[in-house]
């Protein structure tokens, strides 16, 4: 153990060891000094911060160190480090805080480690706007007046960076409602700096970012004509910098601005806004241009949420400005040269997936038309007009994506009236000889085109037809895959059509059907091409036309299934086509009419699976497929191969990698097999139940898990499922204990824990109907009743755990139905007698109802079931 801090500082320094027996050494050290008296490792910690005496290495790691001890990512874990803080003595909380206002400007790190720890004391000091107390907020005061007094009074620049810095963080970590009493302590020093010329760059960084930081809690100054002038005067004067970085923070804050104070902007917008930020989106530098996009990007959010109703009305919702539907005139242009300028090589189509100006201006652009779906082709159109035919590949380049992003919106009719005149112009873009982008944009939006207007596909097919298949011989592969998507587009469409004029039943024929055996061996052929990212396209288009086959194709279509059938045997050396080839199959094998020839192309799939199995291919796509093959073969036929799958999903099971893949399986067997599956549910449940005793396995897998475990019992009935209720129960009763209310990533576990529990008590209860048990049945009616009253214990904790207003649409069904069985089998009073210590029953299953409703979930058995428990409820006057 440390016995000075002397022995403390060469620890700190050893933190940087490359020795690794040094750095265990040195953190295991500072590991148990924490352990043993956190408060004084906390205050030797800010000593040597404060200490600019000590080395650099020892400053910055007592600085993380202190850090680390007074706030961590994890909410739950953040309020314990919070109340360690408020536990220590206010005469050593004062003194911590006091050396780390003296070590502000003394540390040569960005960002300041002393400035990020007083931030952290602030928030720990005010844990949340609803127990502060005087005191605190006269702390919170003090440390705001000190940063002020520093940044306003400090010679010292570093010291008055740091001071901005540790105002930002105060910004970023304390509750704005509680910073909002202070918004004059904030304000003040920060647009001081900002303002004044004479401020050094690092200062008017530091002041423009804890600006960024604050405007949240300084709604106080907006709501007075005065204090939003300062702040937009300040604002769009740093906009204006020839400091880039300033620029670009200075925009971000009218960023911000316009999403927390958007109906403050009329008086701005015109001589101020728009010009700024049309200007900046213009700028040579990229992230100036972005800035200008987002600008506009969030107003036309905010109008696009205002016009959809999506706001909360118990709250103030602004009216909507129509601000983007004025700026169109002046807006569209502009955003049409950043589509222009910002692309470098005519040929590289990867940079398209880079968010870079030319991106943000596209999806711009999207948001502008659905914000003004009736007046942006106005703009719009005139725009591609000039540019399709130009000599310029950027401005073809351009007008395509212009088109694609409004075209959405437009509805068909417009699309028809206002594309037909650019049609042939669009389509000889996908033969453009000079750019690859060109070729590339143009497949993309025709795929659109026929998807959203089928009214424009060409009367004439065979021309249509050939130039597709030729593309998809193009020499750059992204072109050539950007093809086949056109094409199963364009044969989606097609059989849609036919389709819907046979009441929706498969069509006898359609258009494409003389074409149809080349379109097939095309893809087939293309799939064969040595770049997966092609090879995944084709297979993928396949896969569309092979679902997409009227009756007349069938033979086609079988023969193309029989080829893939072979290729999944003869592909050893080419995995990668072989997942493609696996894929393709699952989808499409469904379509197959059920006779004696499709079952032995059923038995060929399965058959070619496991040999790819045996080869040693153990990858996710395989188990994927073999998933499509379960579902396809019936329970006689999959019996002959649970032996072989027994042992694949047993060595697979071990590989993390595919390991939820041979947990959702085993599931998909149970399914399938009903009762058959009896033989192998000790082998099964074995397997599930030693993965869930794993340590630590991830929260999706646990789900899963459960998930087949509800499978497994479903499949083999009450009878055969008994004997393993009751470590069943004790597993579900830990998922219970380690899940998390209104996590997201917990949501799926718990639904599927509700529904296993749904299960256990369905197989346990011993309800009235049991009667009176004969001598000979006395102990396993006892046995029974116990697993029940267990269960139930259980049920009533983990919901009452778990559920509360905040709780899902799902857990909330699911939790509902559980309670109306429970009541349906034992009676309102006995059921009451389990369940009413941790839950309001009757709030449940109306909300049930409700939530049901709102997301039309099929709710049948919801609303039979929740109907009626509250029924019954009435009926037996029990008042929750």
């Amino acid at each position: 153990m440390v016995a000075s801090l002397a022995c403390l500082i060469l620890c700190l320094e050893r933190t940087i060891s490359p020795d690794r027996n040094i750095l265990a050494e040195a953190q295991l050290i500072l590991e148990q000094c924490a352990q043993k008296d956190v408060g004084q490792f906390i205050s030797d910690m800010s000593i040597v911060l404060a200490d600019s005496k000590n080395s650099p290495v020892a400053r910055q790691a007592a600085g993380l160190q202190l850090k680390n001890c007074l706030t961590v990512k994890n909410v739950s874990l953040k309020k314990e480090y919070q109340k360690r803080w408020l536990s220590l003595p206010l005469k050593t909380r004062k003194a911590i805080r006091e050396r780390l206002i003296s070590a502000l400007g003394t540390e040569n790190v960005y960002p300041s480690c002393a400035a990020q720890c007083l931030a952290c004391i602030g928030a720990a000091e005010l844990p949340s706007s609803e127990n502060q107390t005087s005191s605190d907020t006269s702390s919170l005061g003090d440390l705001l007046s000190v940063l002020a007094s520093l940044i306003g009074k400090s010679a010292n620049e570093h010291c008055k960076e740091a001071a901005l810095e540790a105002l930002d963080y105060v910004c970023q970590e304390v509750n704005p409602n509680v910073l909002s009493n202070f918004y004059a302590s904030i304000l003040t020093p920060v647009l001081n700096c900002m303002m004044d010329k004479k401020s050094a760059e690092r200062i008017r960084l530091a002041a423009a970012r804890a600006l960024l930081s604050s405007l949240e809690c300084i709604h106080p100054q907006f709501e007075t004509e005065g204090g939003r002038n300062i702040i937009m005067q300040a604002t769009c004067d740093a906009t204006q910098s020839r400091i880039a970085e300033e620029s670009v923070i200075s925009l971000e804050v009218l960023v911000k601005i316009a999403s927390y104070y958007y109906q403050h902007l009329l008086n701005y917008l015109d001589q101020a806004i728009l010009p700024i930020t049309l200007n900046a989106i213009v700028s040579s530098d990229a992230n100036v241009s972005l800035q200008g996009i987002e600008f506009w990007s969030s107003i036309a959010e905010i109008e696009l949420n205002l016009a959809s109703g999506v706001y909360d009305p118990t709250f103030a919702v602004p009216e909507s400005r129509q601000y983007t539907k004025k700026a169109l005139p002046k807006l569209v242009p502009i955003l049409m040269e950043a589509l222009v300028t910002w692309q470098d090589l005519p040929n590289d189509i990867d940079d398209l997936e880079d968010w870079t100006p030319f991106k943000g201006a596209f999806s711009c652009l999207m948001l502008l038309a659905q914000c003004c779906p009736h007046t942006i082709d106005l703009y719009i159109i005139p725009e591609v007009n000039n540019r399709v035919k130009h000599s310029d590949w950027r401005q073809r380049h351009a007008a395509l994506w212009a088109v694609h992003a409004i075209i959405e919106e437009m509805g068909s009719e417009k699309v028809y009236e206002k594309i037909l005149p650019l049609m042939a112009s669009l389509w000889e873009l996908t033969d453009d000889r000079k750019s690859a982008k060109v070729r590339y944009g143009s497949h993309v939006l025709m795929s659109r085109i026929f998807e959203l207007c089928p009214a424009l596909i060409p009367k004439a097919l065979r021309p249509l037809i050939n130039g597709l298949l030729e593309h998809l011989d193009d020499n750059k592969e992204q072109v050539a895959a950007a093809a086949c998507r056109s094409l199963a587009s364009l044969v989606k469409v097609v059989y849609k059509l036919a389709s819907e004029k046979k009441n929706w039943e498969n069509p006898v024929t359609f258009s494409l059907s003389r074409y149809y055996k080349a379109i097939t061996e095309k893809l087939v052929k293309c799939g064969e091409m040595p770049c997966e990212h092609l090879q995944f396209a084709a297979y993928q288009a396949l896969a569309d036309v092979l679902l997409n086959s009227p009756n007349d194709c069938y033979s086609i279509f079988k023969s193309t299934i029989q080829t893939l059938l072979r290729k999944l045997q003869n592909l050893e050396d080419r995995t990668g086509e072989q997942d493609f080839v696996c894929g393709t199959l699952s989808r499409a094998l469904g379509r197959l009419d059920l006779d004696e020839n499709v079952v032995q192309l059923r038995h060929a799939f399965m058959s070619g699976l496991l040999s790819a199995l045996e080869a040693g291919m153990v990858k996710e796509e395989i188990f994927l497929a073999t998933s499509s093959a379960i579902s396809l073969l019936g329970p006689t036929e999959l019996k002959a191969y649970l032996p072989s799958l027994k042992t694949y999903f047993q060595l697979a099971v071990g590989l993390p990698d595919v390991r939820p893949l041979i947990v959702g399986l085993i599931g998909d067997l149970f399914r399938v097999l009903g009762t058959e599956s009896l033989p192998y549910l000790d082998h099964f449940w074995t397997m599930i139940i030693d993965l869930l005793n794993q340590k630590d396995i991830p929260t999706k897998l646990r789900s899963d898990c459960t998930a087949s475990l509800m499978d497994m019992a479903n499949a083999v009935g009450v009878l055969h499922f008994r004997p393993y209720v009751a470590r069943t129960l004790d597993q579900l009763q830990y998922t219970a204990g380690i899940t998390v209310k209104c996590d997201t990533d917990h949501e799926e576990m718990q639904e599927n824990m509700l529904k296993l529990y749904t299960v256990l008590f369905s197989y346990t209860c011993v309800d009235q109907e049991f009667g009176q048990p004969e001598k000979d049945l006395k102990q396993e009616y006892s046995h029974r009743l116990l697993l029940m009253q267990e269960c139930l214990k259980s049920v009533s904790k983990v919901m009452g755990d778990i559920i509360n207003e905040e709780t899902s649409d799902m857990v909330i069904i699911a939790g509902g139905i559980l309670v109306g069985i429970v009541i349906a089998r034992l009676g309102a009073t006995k059921a009451n007698k389990y369940l009413e210590s941790n839950l309001n029953v009757r709030w449940l299953l109306n909300a049930a109802l409700r939530r049901a409703d709102s997301i039309e979930f099929n709710s049948y058995e919801c609303h039979q079931i929740c109907k009626s428990a509250l029924s019954e409820l009435e009926g037996f006057n029990i008042v929750q």
